[in-house]
């Protein structure tokens, strides 16, 4: 444990109250670790009060910090992580047309993904194919895989800053055009599923009416065009570079440097044939050339790492500073999620 208060405030630390203890894994080093210090807060009727109490300032932590973890508190359970999420302004979209294979749990609460064990998940903005997204995601370790399984981050801020500066400004004048995947209508949501484009569009849009998908989109500044075999392809214009609305920083808000943006290609046959990759390309139809590719993900790589969780861990990240992802992992795990503004 790293104890160093450097980055810390002080002044928002004491607000905490003294029966808690903090700590960065490293200083400057999102997230920020928030345990009980003594018994008071391990009982659950006192430790749901503190959470009232002290959430004004819990806020300030995640957007100072790029995300907290509630950690070895009374939350074995998802009606203890739902208690926290509802106290915080949801994301009033929903996970309509999500990318992710994901059902809801209760409530707000969703499973994290249904993505195969055996498949990482690169680091990521949630919701970055989408103009309209959540502004800080939540997630629950109910039960911690024995091997691997951790939900990985990335400290975002200063990609903006520290990206090639001709790249970024190439980027932010062409701007960007996504393309997401789905699957035909399918009865019921796989177990898992080794590649999200087998995702079936109903169950993304929670719906079986292809003109009530048209509206949805429609609604969302998304341009659906849908296949012979049933399969759906959505695409939307988005903006790489997004003003934090609280900092005001500037940020990076992009998939476009994935290893499939890279081989993609959108030529005039492949439109006439209704093929198109999902992933982010540039706004003039073009890709990134390899060497800009792996200049973003070498700046990505440094800025990514990971933790062994522990059942009960409650982390909420600001998703405009802070990227999430998965490793793989081996054996029973159960994660939780809530979208959050």
């Amino acid at each position: 444990m790293n104890t160093n208060t450097g980055s810390l405030d002080p002044a928002l630390i004491h607000a905490l109250g003294k029966d808690v203890q903090c700590h960065e894994l490293a200083p400057g080093r999102p997230p920020l670790f928030i345990e009980p210090k003594g018994a008071e807060l391990l009982d659950r009727a006192r430790f749901r009060a503190w959470t009232r109490r002290v959430k004004p300032v819990l806020e300030q932590l995640i957007t100072r910090h790029g995300g907290i973890v509630l950690r070895g508190f009374p939350t074995p359970e998802t009606a203890d992580f739902a208690d926290i999420i509802e106290q915080y302004p949801q994301f009033d979209d929903g996970y309509v047309g999500g990318r992710a294979p994901r059902t809801k749990i209760s409530g707000h609460v969703m499973e994290a993904t249904r993505l195969e064990a055996s498949a990482g998940l690169g680091v990521h903005s949630e919701m970055a194919y989408r103009r309209h997204y959540p502004k800080r995601i939540a997630f629950f370790s109910r039960l911690t895989a024995p091997v691997g399984g951790e939900t990985t981050i990335a400290d975002a801020r200063r990609l903006a800053d520290d990206m090639a500066p001709a790249l970024a400004a190439k980027i932010a004048a062409l701007g960007i055009r996504a393309a997401m995947n789905y699957g035909p209508k399918s009865e019921a949501v796989d177990a898992s599923y080794a590649d999200m484009d087998r995702h079936g569009w109903n169950h993304a849009f929670h719906t079986d009416d292809p003109a009530e998908v048209e509206t949805l989109c429609a609604a969302r500044g998304l341009e659906p065009l849908w296949h012979d075999d049933g399969s759906l392809t959505v695409f939307t214009t988005l903006e790489p570079f997004v003003h934090h609305p609280v900092t005001g920083k500037k940020l990076y808000r992009s998939g476009l440097h994935r290893a499939h943006t890279a081989t993609l290609v959108l030529s005039t046959e492949i439109r006439k044939n209704h093929k198109y990759p999902t992933g982010m390309f540039l706004g003039n139809a073009q890709r990134l050339d390899p060497a800009e590719v792996e200049h973003i993900n070498t700046l990505c790589d440094k800025v990514t790492y990971s933790w062994p969780w522990r059942n009960g861990d409650v982390m909420i990240l600001d998703n405009l500073q802070v990227w999430h992802g998965r490793n793989p992992y081996e054996g029973p795990r159960d994660v939780q999620v809530a979208l959050l503004d």
